[in-house]
């Protein structure tokens, strides 16, 4: 396991990224990675209580049920292999609270992302860099602002949002959740795929018509990612090839 993964974030941006390079070297050692031999496994479980550790002490996350349940699947993940002394996992006990700890770490990271765009300066340019390989007329179409604007944004230049700045919080935290299950193009083009959740209307559509009431539904959409534009009757395919 890297050694940066062993010390304590200083920044929440730092802890983000640890929490995303933690699940990553977790995934690492599910299947079809070899199986671990006992004396790999327990310097593996000694360098994961480290990593995990350096993130539960930080102030703000001590106190948090994250980080709380990173810890007790620590102690779940310590009885299964104290069970185990072959190192052979037969009822799989081990690999499900590494899988566990995955979805935790995630669910942090995400977490991280939806608190570093909570005021609209942030959300913009959080907006104008996850969507870079997208033209910037139709990123600027989304922020209902100008291609102009987006493009300082992709370049860190931010001011102060006067123009529709919930519209422009509330897109950057769709994205928030929408970025893990599709491409930057497919982001873009959920927000047009009529929905069935919606009575046959777009998330663009509510968007427009006010960002603020429709708040919970469209986030909603959001947390179902990709598999909304199925159950809206929308083929996630035809609509890439068609723009």
């Amino acid at each position: 396991m890297p050694s940066a993964l062993l010390e304590t974030p200083a920044t929440e941006e730092q802890l983000r990224e640890q929490a995303e390079r933690l699940a990553s070297a977790i995934e690492a050692r599910l299947p079809p990675a070899p199986p671990p031999d006992a004396g790999d496994r327990h310097v593996f479980f000694g360098e994961l209580r480290a990593a995990i550790v350096a993130v539960a002490r930080i102030p703000a996350w001590r106190a948090h049920d994250l980080a709380r349940e990173l810890l007790l699947l620590l102690e779940d993940l310590r009885d299964a292999i104290d069970a185990d002394p072959e190192a052979a996992d037969p009822q799989w006990r081990q690999r499900e609270v590494l899988q566990r700890m995955v979805v935790v770490l995630r669910a942090m990271a995400r977490q991280l992302d939806h608190d570093a765009i909570d005021r609209p300066e942030r959300a913009a340019r959080f907006v104008a860099e996850r969507l870079a390989d997208v033209e910037v007329g139709a990123v600027a179409r989304l922020l209902a602002t100008t291609p102009r604007m987006v493009s300082q944004y992709r370049r860190g230049e931010v001011g102060q949002i006067r123009r529709n700045p919930n519209r422009v919080t509330l897109v950057g935290q769709l994205v928030s959740e929408l970025q893990y299950s599709m491409t930057p193009r497919g982001v873009l083009l959920w927000f047009d795929a009529p929905m069935a959740a919606l009575r046959g209307r777009t998330p663009r559509e509510l968007l427009d018509r006010d960002p603020v009431a429709n708040r919970g539904p469209l986030m909603s959409l959001a947390r179902g990612g990709r598999a909304q534009l199925d159950a809206g009757g929308v083929a996630y395919g035809d609509l890439e090839h068609a723009a």
